[in-house]
């Protein structure tokens, strides 16, 4: 079935409720020294801001989730998009670091609950082939986030002060709850029917699928290979290599295309009929592959801006094709509980992800990229390893993708 254009725009609705995180993540990162002046705290403190968010978001898809399977999608959609809203205003207007950091960390649970759910109602609606071209095209909305966040919270910060981030998160909230109110009916038709059953229920029911876990690991690793550059591409570019802000920031903006392309890439394969499985064995190799690239690069740092930025877009590009294949392989075999798998799958996901930039931030040099290759190799070698031996789980089954 062709994507029409009414599903295209509600695709772009639901790829930018995705985008909520790492807007609100990215588009902060050029305001905590504004923010640690303007409080008078450390940096280290006013940093984080970065890492309660991140810690809410981890949060707020496991309480929520499972909820979305007994309530239905469309409230807690609404309520996150609000709480979103309200908690970026009080972000706006906080006074002291303390409160600041309370309301990015209920910012940070209400993105969570609301940006988990697209990936659970495209499941809801569509199965097989279908559902892997609509996971696709909602990466690619949701991969443009990285691409502008840095250049719109610099552009911010140009005309006004870090609060005017938080206010224009709050506004991106109202507007995409509005829409949501027009725009989104129920789609969890088939609803869990034990309203009474507990959260480790439900997270236990979604953990006996083999699909579910094999999947899910590989978008970790995979997510954390990223994360790891995302955390360390200001020290390894600005600090080693003497890049300037203006100038990392496109060099970012350029890096985060890759995940683009990798969209695309994956939407040009599933058309072409390549299977599931067979795509993201081929895109986990090559991430592997690339990231021992970036390990001999670092021993060798010859000309490392130009090498260091093509084998980077490149691994970006191949985490553009993993992250839409395993979200759907992990949700394929849920139905009443596809709003905990989404919610289990996108609090692994950000999990692995923290761990990733603490390990890279941690064993940093100050003179190399050592330790973000290393980190981004390790968890290259994790994914492969988890593909190698789960693979079987995640082939088709007898009935075939066709009949999706």
């Amino acid at each position: 079935m062709s994507v029409s254009r009414p599903l295209w725009l509600y695709i772009l609705l639901l790829g930018a409720v995705t985008a909520l995180p790492p807007l609100s993540i990215d588009m902060g990162l050029p305001a905590i020294a504004d923010i640690s002046h303007a409080l008078g705290v450390s940096l280290a403190f006013a940093s984080q801001t970065l890492s309660v968010f991140i810690f809410g978001f981890v949060l707020g898809p496991l309480l929520f989730g499972p909820l979305s399977d007994r309530i239905g999608r469309r409230p807690i959609l609404l309520a996150g998009l609000g709480v979103f809203t309200i908690a970026g205003i009080a972000c706006t207007f906080a006074q002291d670091i303390n409160l600041l950091l309370s309301a990015r960390f209920l910012q940070g649970c209400a993105a969570g609950a609301a940006a988990t759910l697209p990936i659970a109602i495209v499941r809801d609606q569509f199965e097989g082939v279908q559902a892997r071209k609509l996971q696709s095209h909602l990466a690619l909305v949701n991969n443009l986030a990285p691409l502008i966040a840095p250049l719109l919270g610099s552009a911010i910060l140009v005309v006004g002060n870090w609060r005017w981030i938080y206010a224009a998160l709050a506004v991106c909230g109202v507007i995409l709850w509005l829409r949501a109110q027009t725009s989104f009916d129920e789609t969890a038709t088939r609803k869990s029917s034990n309203a009474a059953a507990s959260l480790l229920t439900s997270y236990l029911s979604v953990l006996k699928s083999r699909r579910f876990l094999v999947s899910t690991l590989i978008m970790a690793f995979n997510f954390a290979g990223m994360f790891a550059y995302i955390a360390a591409s200001p020290l390894v570019f600005m600090n080693n290599l003497g890049m300037t802000s203006a100038g990392f920031a496109v060099l970012f903006a350029l890096t985060a295309m890759g995940t683009i392309a990798g969209s695309w890439v994956n939407g040009r394969l599933i058309h072409a009929g390549f299977a599931e499985h067979r795509v993201l064995g081929g895109a986990l190799l090559a991430s592997l592959l690339i990231s021992l690239g970036l390990v001999v690069e670092s021993q060798l740092a010859i000309y490392p801006i130009y090498i260091l930025t093509a084998l980077v877009v490149m691994s970006n590009l191949c985490t553009g094709i993993v992250m839409p294949n395993a979200t759907h392989s992990a949700l394929e075999d849920l139905s009443t509980t596809a709003g905990a798998g989404a919610a289990l799958l996108r609090a692994t996901q950000m999990l692995g992800g923290a761990c990733a930039s603490l390990l890279a931030g941690a064993f940093y040099d100050g003179q190399t990229s050592h330790a973000m290759a290393g980190v981004m190799l390790a968890c290259a070698v994790l994914g492969a390893l988890t593909f190698l031996i789960g693979h079987r789980s995640i082939m088709p089954h007898p009935v075939g993708e066709q009949a999706g």
